[in-house]
């Protein structure tokens, strides 16, 4: 079964569950009182006592609810259960230009870091690289929701430089009162006074494409379709498709499979640089991804000199790339300030509060 099939169940079978609970609630009699009640027995009344309708009123508006999926307050059963369990939506101008990489009826929505996110968080090797990766994506696997007109589409749709910018979406609702603020000081370069940067999902910066290469991605479709010969490069139409997450993810599965079935077979960097761009999707199967990307792989050979210098440049032009740096303003002297992002307490204490109420045990971290 795939992600998006998993996805898809485990949606179908919370709607499904809370519809049922919702109508065994509506359809519940309320009890009399036994010396009331005693007159009734073995009797079918022709009203519901609790709302004075007909039985056949009362049974239309059962099957309207259930048409619609409305609470008994005329709200809607999925709406009550996202509140509920702490959903709720993003507004997507928080994303700014980088909106325009998802389709326009694609609706984000986010919930705080579960217990269970929080703690394999907490377990996280800041020194393998694979350990970060695999739970920055559990933790954005259980606390992201796309919805679309379609239906729900599988977290991994987010694009890849997108990545850091939900995590720490995640982070600031799970610490909505700000109790655990990632902050550090440097000297201004110019008045050596300290000056504060914080770390927040609004604090990232990127580098966008270039402007005047926009008109050719299709907003729809997540893709650029470039034709070689207006730029005097002998090649058929190309299909560029935007970097996500699961493609990332199947790609790195099938990465460390080669790995293992030969450890001594170099890798094509270059080639890695391309292969998110150059398909679709990857299949989770090994077998599958496995002829993938020998396919893509064959493809990425067949460019002449010309041909591959045309397509770097188009990727060079085409990628939104995470700046590394945070920018600030002193406060004394008013320069701009930068520096790299780091920190102060690593990243496995990201999901950390810093106001705990419980006294500390031990020094170390």
């Amino acid at each position: 079964m795939t992600d998006k099939e998993k996805l898809d169940a485990i949606l179908a079978e919370e709607a499904a569950a809370s519809t049922e609970n919702e109508s065994n609630v509506q359809q519940q009699e309320p009890v009399a009182p036994a010396n009331e009640a005693s007159q009734y027995l073995g009797t079918m009344l022709g009203h519901n006592p609790m709302t004075g309708l007909s039985r056949e009123d009362d049974d239309a508006d059962k099957k309207l609810a259930e048409r619609k999926g409305l609470s008994k307050i005329g709200d809607e059963i999925g709406h009550k259960a996202e509140i509920r369990d702490g959903w709720i939506d993003i507004d997507k101008s928080l994303l700014g230009e980088r909106a325009l990489f998802y389709p326009e009826d694609w609706q984000f929505r986010v919930r705080p870091a579960t217990v269970e996110a929080i703690r394999n968080w907490s377990m996280i090797d800041d020194e393998n690289p694979l350990s970060v990766d695999d739970v920055f994506n559990e933790v954005l696997k259980s606390c992201i929701a796309i919805v679309t007109p379609e239906g729900p589409k599988p977290w991994g749709n987010i694009c890849s430089w997108d990545r850091f910018f939900f995590l720490l979406l995640i982070r600031e609702y799970t610490f909505k009162q700000g109790e655990s603020e990632v902050a550090y000081e440097e000297d201004c370069p110019e008045c050596d006074n300290p000056v504060k940067f914080t770390l927040t999902s609004q604090s990232l910066s990127y580098e966008l494409p270039d402007p005047e290469v926009m008109p050719m991605y299709d907003r729809e479709t997540r893709t650029w379709n470039i034709d070689p010969t207006e730029y005097d490069v002998d090649a058929d139409v190309t299909t560029f498709y935007v970097p996500t997450l699961e493609k990332d993810a199947n790609i790195k599965a099938w990465l460390i499979a080669r790995y293992n079935e030969n450890r001594n077979k170099k890798l094509d960097q270059v080639f890695m640089r391309f292969a998110p761009w150059m398909s679709q999707k990857i299949s989770k199967d090994d077998t599958i991804a496995k002829r993938q990307m020998r396919e893509l792989e064959m493809k990425y050979k067949s460019w002449d000199e010309e041909q591959f210098e045309f397509f770097n440049d188009v990727i060079k032009n085409i990628i939104v790339t995470p700046d590394r740096n945070l920018t600030t303003v002193c406060p004394v002297c008013g320069e701009e300030v930068v520096s790299q992002i780091r920190f102060p307490n690593n990243i496995s204490a990201l999901f950390k509060s810093t106001t705990q109420r419980r006294k500390k045990f031990g020094s170390k971290q």
